[in-house]
């Protein structure tokens, strides 16, 4: 009997193979081409870079390893902020809402508890307070909904009107004279509460929003002061300090509660908006009720002075009313928006409302007329639109 013998081709085995034998082989011939996670940072950064706008493809690109999320962490604000329009949290129903659809497909809902109040929505967070029974904060991952801590209050007679998360801490504020502060940070699942009590300049108004800029951690009051908080001081009453910044008009007549002063980042500039007001007439009782021009205002970091501008070139901002957690984005055109354009989110407006810096007539919505700070008295106090936190980091 004669015997054939089969020749082995060089491409394609004659047997097949375990997977684990598939996978020893290529890991002992390549071992470079399976380790994802020390890809350099570079082609790394534009693959990122290519999943922008969408929100989803951003998550993925986190959930990939650990490397990978850290370097996601360490561009956002670089990278990733700037080229992601925001969302709309909408509040008590706690549904997210895209800017466009190229962000997010479709609106994203969770359940959280009713009777929280949101006090801030930032480093991709949700900040509840939470009265009777509890007297206490709930820090809430910004994506999945889940309660990452439960803090008890200072104390819990205090009318806090705001908080914030900073890199390392946890800021409290309750008057125009003090805040509490607490260490929270990722390495540390459950902070102690120890809460350490810091003062603010007696020239001071509310604290209404924060701001991480340029590695300083700044803050503006609703009569659009900036101050800048050192946390680490060795004495509390060194924690926060005013920063003599000049050139805006008189608090008169901005408005200061309903639309408010909002800060935002615009790359290397710092921008200050504010909603002018028409002149009260008449009785002393007669409410200033009409916006006629949203101002902004860019800070000259040499002088220390705000200059008003009518161009902010590529970027875009989006302000939502008295919710305190503005966004600037550049690159919009990807979702179809425009660049150098001021959209809000208010109450009486159908959607996003958009104008040109230095706009002079009336606000007014599709088909609403002029949005009027009388038209928003029923809602609830702080406004319960949020522009959805900082990229979530």
């Amino acid at each position: 009997m004669t015997t054939t013998r089969r020749t082995k081709s060089p491409m394609v085995s004659a047997s097949p193979r375990s997977d684990d034998d598939d996978d020893g082989a290529v890991m002992d011939a390549s071992p470079e081409f399976r380790d994802w996670g020390n890809l350099p940072e570079l082609p790394l950064s534009e693959v990122l870079r290519g999943l922008l706008p969408c929100l989803r493809s951003v998550y993925a690109f986190a959930a990939a390893c650990r490397p990978w999320r850290r370097l996601l962490r360490d561009s956002a604000a670089d990278l990733v902020r700037p080229r992601l329009p925001p969302l709309l949290l909408l509040c008590p129903a706690y549904r997210v809402v895209p800017v466009s659809p190229r962000v997010v497909a479709a609106p994203v809902s969770y359940s959280l508890p009713g009777d929280g109040t949101v006090l801030s929505a930032s480093r991709g967070h949700l900040v509840l307070l939470r009265r009777n029974p509890f007297h206490s904060l709930h820090l809430v991952d910004a994506l999945t909904g889940a309660v990452r801590h439960v803090l008890p209050l200072p104390s819990p007679h205090f009318a806090y009107h705001y908080a914030a998360l900073a890199p390392s801490r946890l800021l409290l504020f309750h008057s125009k004279h003090a805040f509490f502060s607490l260490p929270v940070g990722d390495t540390d699942p459950n902070p102690r509460p120890d809460w350490a009590k810091h003062s603010l300049p007696r020239t001071a108004s509310f604290v209404r929003s924060t701001l991480e800029f340029r590695g300083r951690l700044l803050g503006l009051t609703d009569r659009a002061q900036l101050l800048e908080f050192h946390l680490d001081a060795n004495h509390p009453n060194k924690s926060a300090q005013m920063l003599p910044a000049t050139g805006l008009p008189d608090a008169t007549t901005f408005d200061r509660w309903h639309f408010g002063p909002h800060l935002v980042a615009a790359g290397d500039r710092l921008l200050l908006v504010l909603f002018m007001l028409v002149p009260r007439f008449g009785s002393l009782f007669q409410a200033q009720t009409r916006v006629k021009k949203v101002a902004v205002y860019a800070l000259d970091m040499a002088k220390m002075r705000w200059e008003e501008v009518e161009n902010i070139g590529a970027y875009s901002l989006f302000v939502d009313c008295a919710g305190r957690s503005t966004a600037g984005c550049v690159d919009v055109g990807n979702c179809g928006l425009e660049e150098n354009r001021i959209y809000i989110a208010a109450p009486g407006c159908d959607g996003w409302y958009s104008c040109s810096p230095g706009w002079e007539v009336p606000l007014g919505g599709q088909g609403t007329g002029p949005l009027s700070i009388q038209a928003m008295k029923w809602l609830p106090w702080p406004s319960q639109i949020w522009i959805y936190p900082r990229l979530l980091f």
